[in-house]
């Protein structure tokens, strides 16, 4: 066994002998980014080994660690004695901005679960007068109480009147990072919110590593289970306060469909065993003592349904907070990640597709990119070609990185001003210059930054988007296509999540992120997953109709489409094909 400290945290531990780095800070609960999951194939776990001896995998290393660099990969570094490591700040696992808003357009509040205050009875007499049934053995008999019911169950039995004590939890189980919302299941009411990252992160920032994890080990599915389990106790008890848990009666989750299964500990194997598996589009529904929830011990936990590999409960979340499944005009809805959901329909009919849109929204595979973290670059301004960009940071502090919705101005910004032409090429420019990797355009320089490095958008990184904004725009096309439609008879257009949230929809058009619809009404929903939780958890009714979503949409596949090739090759430059951005042809190109 060998000692292992971190810094600037302090945690210690001790581990077997051989062990990474990284698998240390897994054991130790120590936040390194990691998007491969430990396969040594994104350098982003770089760290610096201040005491100690690690045997290093050469390959890695040359590829992601420049001569000179003062870094290891804690990956790919086996400790072989004492260690202190020090985690620099871009490495870290720092605090990300969470998206907690979301928008109800209407609400109908008739939960699953009521509660009934009968004064000075005998309980066996109410119960029989009422065909209630009892599916446990209440300690109280008789006098003053309340009845927690589930339909005719009678779930719970508590003493006086308890009906103002009545809550109930949405929840978003994120890849990333888990959201809380406390609902008052009397009026409706969010009483509070919360977040925090996915306990399950620290076994890889993307769900695929997770699988892998899953997968590789005898124990992974339960690792996984266990870690978001108790990242939402977590959160319960931060939400709750010194008020008890087990007023909690009733929860709601929303997530991909890989991610609910880990939560209900379901076996993902047979997802990847053809490339359409037989899968159930039924919502999932366990007891909340038996998956270890901290909550009232008979409530039950309800997840949306998934429609498949790639479109799970959270996208079925997003259609039942926006309404197209009960609106009789024609909407698509859109809701971007590491993957792109899109769905086109209106009342009775849902298209459905899933575009592999790449990493590079979330800031991966971007030299200076990050998630949505505190010290990101997160809009950007070019006022003056020649000089420095205006910007903002997450958190009003000084930048380190940049995030996705910096990336989309910066691009947008940079092709307005000829920068960038149409094929995405940096142009001649005072702050265009030679890089290590090639041409760079400099955003910030090192002595403006915390990290003491230059902030940089480079060719590559500029290719990397394009291709990234091409598949979205592309699998958008394609599915107007499938349904017969054209830009012109969308009515309204529904952005959902995060990302979606916090971008200029205006330099999102001028990329050629999304297609032009001059007819639609743009709105920007917020957390759909969190508020599709929220009507399911506060309507029996809305609940049900998340089966019939999920059972009336078609998808497409289009990884093996023609006409997918076809729009991607066309959406290639920028904005893209001009028969989508008749609007941005006519003031930019």
């Amino acid at each position: 066994m060998v000692n292992v400290t971190f810094l600037p945290s302090g945690k210690r531990l001790r581990v077997k002998k051989n062990s990474t780095i990284l698998q240390a800070a897994q054991e130790a609960g120590e936040g390194i980014r990691s998007i491969c999951g430990g396969k040594g194939s994104c350098g982003k776990c770089k760290v610096v080994l201040e005491r100690g001896k690690v045997e290093k995998n050469p390959e890695p290393h040359e590829k992601f660690i420049k001569k000179g660099e003062n870094a290891i990969l804690a990956c790919q570094s086996r400790i072989l004695t004492d260690v202190q490591v020090f985690i620099p700040v871009e490495s870290r696992l720092e605090k990300q901005q969470i998206l907690a808003e979301f928008i109800v357009k209407e609400k109908d509040l008739k939960p699953v679960i009521r509660k009934e205050f009968y004064k000075d009875v005998f309980l066996p007499e109410i119960i029989s007068q009422k065909e209630y049934r009892l599916v446990f053995t209440p300690e109280i008999e008789e006098g003053d109480v309340t009845l927690v019911l589930r339909d005719s169950e009678v779930i719970g039995v508590e003493e006086g009147d308890t009906r103002d004590e009545f809550f109930g939890i949405a929840v978003d189980v994120g890849t990333t990072t888990v959201v809380v919302s406390l609902i008052d299941l009397r009026d409706g009411r969010v009483v509070d919110v919360t977040s925090d990252y996915n306990g399950q992160i620290i076994y890889g920032e993307e769900v695929l590593s997770r699988v892998e994890f899953a997968r590789s080990r005898k124990d992974g599915l339960d690792i996984l289970q266990k870690s978001i389990i108790s990242t939402l106790n977590k959160l319960i008890g931060e939400i709750m306060g010194d008020f008890p848990s087990e007023r909690i009666y009733d929860v709601a989750i929303s997530g991909n469909t890989l991610m609910t299964h880990f939560f209900f500990k379901r076996d993902v194997e047979y997802l990847f065993e053809t490339s359409e598996p037989k899968l159930e589009r039924k919502p999932y529904v366990a007891s909340a003592k038996d998956l270890g929830l901290n909550v009232y011990p008979e409530a039950n936990v309800f997840g949306l349904p998934p429609v498949g590999k790639y479109v799970g409960g959270d996208i079925v979340g997003d259609i039942l907070t926006s309404g197209i499944a009960n609106s009789n005009e024609i909407s698509l809805m859109v809701d971007l990640g590491t993957n792109g959901e899109i769905v086109i329909g209106s009342e009775g009919w849902l298209i459905s597709t899933s575009v592999a849109s790449g990493p590079a929204f979330e800031g991966y595979e971007i030299k200076n990119g990050s998630r949505a973290v505190e010290g990101a670059i997160d809009h950007v301004k070019i006022n003056d070609p020649n000089e420095e960009p205006e910007y903002t940071v997450i958190g009003n502090v000084k930048p380190a990185s940049i995030c996705g919705s910096g990336l989309i101005d910066l691009l947008a910004e940079l092709f307005k001003n000829g920068i960038v032409d149409f094929t995405g090429s940096l142009q001649k420019n005072p702050r265009v210059r030679q890089g290590d990797d090639g041409k760079e355009y400099l955003i910030v320089e090192a002595e403006k930054t915390s990290t003491g490095k230059d902030i940089v958008f480079t060719q590559k990184d500029i290719d990397t988007l394009v291709m990234s904004k091409a598949a979205v725009c592309a699998g958008m096309s394609v599915l107007l296509k499938k349904a017969g439609l054209d830009i012109e008879d969308i009515m309204r257009f529904y952005i959902a999540g995060a990302f979606g949230y916090y971008i200029d929809i205006e330099n999102s058009f001028i990329i050629g992120l999304f297609p032009e619809f001059p007819n639609a009404e743009v709105l920007q929903i917020g957390n759909g997953a969190l508020a599709g939780a929220y009507i399911a958890l506060t309507s029996e009714s809305k609940r049900k109709l998340t089966e019939k979503i999920a059972k009336i949409m078609t998808y497409f596949d289009l990884s093996t489409d023609p006409n997918f090739m076809e729009e991607y090759n066309a959406a290639l430059s920028i904005p893209g094909n001009p028969q989508l951005f008749p609007t941005i042809y006519s003031k930019y190109v």
